[in-house]
C-alpha cells in the first residue's frame, strides 16, 4: 500500500461514503464501492494525481452509476416494494444536521425517481456544492447538459426536498402516541394519527412476512398493523436517529428485526416506511455497541407511565405467544 494514497483516501472517506450512500441507498453497496474505489485509486501514480479528493469523487461516482445501471434488472425481480437501507446517524457524524435530511429514508426513496446520471448531477450540485464544470468532468457530460439535468431533477423533487421535518420534541411525542395507539384494544387512537391517504410501504424482500404491495388508506394501514403486531418477532424496542429523523427500531434479542420511519411533517403520519429485509439491517447489527454509543434509546424513556405499562403488557403477551407456539 502507498502511504500517500492511503492517507488521502482515509481523509476523503467520510465524504465519499456520504456520496455513495446517497447514490445507491445501500450501506453495504457503499462500503463495497469505497473498497473498489481505493483499489483503483492506489493504481494511479502519485505524480499524475492533481487532486486526490477530486479523483476519488470521480471514481466513486462512476462506480455508483455503473452499479445502479447493472442493478436495474435485479430491482425489477425484487419481491415486493424496494426501500433504501436505513443507517444510524452515528455513521454520518461528520455531516451537519441539515445535510442528514438528504439521507432520510423518505428522501432516499424519492431519489429513486432519478436516473443514475441525474442522481449524480443533483447530489454533486445540491449536497456537495460542486460547480457545473466539475460535475461535467465527473459525469463525462457537458456543463450545459448538467445544468439542464440539475434543474429538471430539482423540479421533480421540489415538493419533497422543500419540506421540513417536525421539531424533535414533536417527533418524540408522535412516536410515543403511535406506540401507545398500536397497543390499544381498538384502532380508534391509531386512526386519529394517520392521514386519510397515508402511504404504508414495507420492504421484506421475500425474506420475512410483509405486505407485498403499498397500502394507501388509513383504515387499511391500521387494519394491517393490528393484524401483524403480535406476530413481529421483536423483544426490544428503541428510538434512534437515521437521516436526521427519529425512527423506531425493533430487535429480536440481538438481531435487528425492523426499522420504521414516519413522515409526519404535516402533523399526522403521511408515510410509514418499514424495512424488514435482514440484508438491509446490517448497519444495526451490533445492538450493544449502538447502545453504548448512544445511537439507540429504549422507547420506555420517551413513553409516559401508562404507555410504558401498555408496552410491558404487549411484550409479556408476545413472550407467552411465542412460548406457546414453541411448546404447543
Amino acid at each position: 500500500m502507498h502511504t500517500k494514497h492511503l492517507n488521502a483516501y482515509e481523509e476523503a472517506r467520510p465524504r465519499l461514503f456520504s456520496l455513495a450512500y446517497r447514490m445507491t441507498g445501500s450501506w453495504s453497496d457503499s462500503e463495497d464501492i469505497l473498497q473498489d474505489a481505493y483499489v483503483k485509486f492506489a493504481r494511479v501514480p502519485a505524480e499524475k494525481i492533481q487532486s486526490a479528493a477530486a479523483l476519488l469523487t470521480t471514481i466513486v461516482t462512476r462506480l455508483c452509476i455503473d452499479l445502479l445501471r447493472s442493478s436495474r434488472k435485479k430491482r425489477e425481480t425484487y419481491i415486493g416494494p424496494w426501500l433504501p437501507e436505513p443507517v444510524p446517524d452515528l455513521y454520518l457524524a461528520h455531516e451537519r444536521l441539515e445535510e442528514r435530511e438528504t439521507v432520510s429514508l423518505a428522501f432516499l426513496t424519492v431519489l429513486q425517481k432519478l436516473s443514475p446520471v441525474e442522481r449524480a448531477v443533483f447530489l454533486l450540485r445540491e449536497v456537495f456544492d460542486y460547480d457545473y464544470t466539475e460535475i461535467a468532468r465527473v459525469t463525462q457530460k457537458s456543463g450545459d447538459y448538467c445544468r439542464q439535468i440539475f434543474h429538471r431533477a430539482k423540479k421533480s423533487l421540489r415538493a419533497d426536498s422543500n419540506r421540513r421535518p417536525l421539531p424533535p420534541e414533536r417527533e418524540r411525542a408522535l412516536l410515543a402516541a403511535f406506540l401507545s395507539a398500536c397497543n390499544s384494544p381498538d384502532r380508534k387512537d391509531l386512526l386519529r394519527l394517520l392521514k386519510e391517504d397515508i402511504l404504508y410501504i414495507s420492504d421484506a424482500g421475500g425474506k420475512v412476512p410483509a405486505s407485498k404491495i403499498p397500502i394507501r388508506t388509513a383504515r387499511q394501514t391500521a387494519k394491517f398493523l393490528f393484524a401483524v403486531r403480535d406476530k413481529v418477532r421483536a423483544t426490544h424496542y428503541y428510538a434512534a436517529y437515521s437521516g436526521g429523523t427519529l425512527v423506531f427500531v425493533g430487535y429480536n434479542r440481538e438481531t435487528p428485526a425492523f426499522v420504521q420511519y414516519f413522515d409526519a411533517r404535516g402533523g399526522t403520519i403521511e408515510k410509514l416506511l418499514t424495512v424488514l429485509n435482514p440484508d438491509k439491517l446490517k448497519a444495526w447489527a451490533n445492538r450493544g455497541d449502538l447502545l453504548r454509543r448512544g445511537a439507540l434509546v429504549p422507547v420506555q424513556k420517551i413513553l409516559s407511565a401508562s404507555q410504558r405499562l401498555r408496552l410491558s403488557w404487549l411484550l409479556m403477551k408476545k413472550k407467552f405467544f411465542v412460548q406457546r407456539r414453541s411448546y404447543g
